[in-house]
């Protein structure tokens, strides 16, 4: 299986630059952190226009023009081993017979609210 994976952090060790720099030549583009994490390479998708707003904070601090290809290359995933397959493969959610709640049946139990500041509140009051 193919995937991408982000080379930012190579880029920048390349060009003798840090997520320091970059983030602060991207600054009110994009944000510190998304600047850290991409060069970390610790994403799972990536915004085109924040991709695109990296290339052009890289472009201002290089003098050099900068494409996704720069950024970004396509890496093969290992298969599966056995034992993943197997993994994969079984089926997990067995059906359940119901519970037995005795001569009392299932208690009816009290309301639940979400109250935000407070959280989960249990009961009227």
């Amino acid at each position: 299986m193919r995937a991408v994976e982000l080379t930012l952090g190579r880029y920048l060790k390349a060009h003798g630059l840090t997520a320091y720099r970059l983030a602060e030549a991207a600054r009110g583009r994009v944000s510190r952190g998304t600047v850290y994490a991409l060069a970390r390479g610790s994403v799972a998708r990536v915004d085109l226009g924040t991709l695109g707003a990296v290339m052009t904070a890289l472009e201002e601090l290089t003098g050099e023009p900068v494409s996704p290809g720069d950024l970004l290359t396509a890496v093969t995933l290992p298969e599966p081993d056995a034992e993943a397959r197997e993994w994969e493969a079984a089926d997990l959610s067995p059906t359940l017979a119901p519970y037995d709640w005795g001569a009392a049946g299932e208690p009816e139990g009290e309301p639940v609210r979400y109250v935000p500041g407070a959280g989960f509140l249990v009961g009227d009051a």
